[in-house]
């Protein structure tokens, strides 16, 4: 979507996105306080007329746009909505269903295969700080799950040199973002750790399908981590009408396998990404601009 019309679509959902002032006072809130499990989920929400679920990008057409306002306002008020070029083609509103093509793959469109525990672009030096899904159709047999593993529930299971080590041990993340497709593993020398900021409240960056310890002990410690992480998460099954709104600088997600039929009645989900710090961002690079290429360094 060009600049223009994207910023009148956002105008638009800033003034008639549909959120109830309650709505939009719970997740003021939660930018400002999170809480402990680092996702916020508002249930039966009105996103307007939704037509049969494509089966492929090519097929994708949807006249109303009521759910596209109501996720950009919610986005905004968590901060600026931002995409990257290889999500989507750079569509900051992304659309995501089965497709047979993607059956196996590790990105939002598979559908029978795990998508593990991970922080989204953890290897991104413009990391988004929420992430926002829209459900706009549950698959039918209602067995999709989208799991959340807090920072917060992580750290109580953790011993105190667990915490140490990982604040201070580097491991390379490597980069999903190639010229052709994703999820090819690509070294971009991006050494950091996974627990950062705050020692007392840290942030966490997690993606153990892209990450590389540089040590026996690192490469277990991070295997504890997982467990631990897959130990305290809270399920979520999305329903119509139901967003879900997951603070990604404190939490890992990860979603089940589920059944795809392609008749039209395909689970549907929209998501969006919100940054704090786009100004920081375009001081950093010297470009202003929502949509961002990989950025290793700032």
């Amino acid at each position: 979507m060009p600049t223009r019309q994207f910023d009148q679509l956002l105008s638009a959902s800033i003034r008639h996105g549909g959120l109830t002032q309650a709505q939009m006072a719970q997740l003021l809130e939660f930018k400002l306080f999170g809480n402990p499990k680092g996702f916020l989920l508002l249930e039966e929400l009105a996103i307007g007329d939704v037509p049969p679920t494509p089966a492929s990008r090519a097929d994708l057409s949807k006249p109303d746009d009521t759910s596209e306002r109501l996720l950009l306002q919610a986005t905004a008020l968590l901060g600026e909505p931002i995409g990257y070029v290889q999500e989507s083609g750079g569509c900051i509103v992304n659309n995501f269903f089965p497709q047979q093509t993607q059956s196996r793959a590790a990105t939002s469109d598979s559908f029978d295969t795990e998508l593990d525990l991970h922080t989204e672009n953890a290897f991104h030096a413009v990391q988004p700080d929420y992430l926002l899904l829209l459900c706009l159709r549950q698959d039918p047999a209602a067995e999709a799950i989208t799991y959340i593993a807090s920072a917060e529930r992580i750290l109580e299971r953790m011993t105190y040199q667990d915490q140490l080590f990982f604040l201070n041990e580097p491991y390379n993340f490597l980069s999903d973002y190639g010229a052709s497709e994703k999820n090819q593993r690509i070294d971009i020398n991006k050494h950091q750790t996974v627990l950062y900021g705050d020692p007392d409240a840290p942030f966490i960056r997690f993606d153990p399908q892209f990450m590389v310890a540089y040590s026996d002990r690192a490469q277990h410690a991070l295997e504890r981590l997982r467990g631990i992480a897959w130990d305290v998460v809270e399920p979520v099954r999305m329903r119509k009408g139901d967003l879900l709104v997951i603070d990604n600088r404190r939490t890992a997600h990860a979603r089940s396998p589920f059944t795809a039929n392609f008749d039209g009645c395909d689970r549907w989900m929209q998501r969006t990404f919100a940054t704090s710090n786009l100004r920081f961002y375009t001081e950093r690079l010297g470009k202003q601009s929502r949509i961002f290429e990989l950025v290793t360094e700032l």
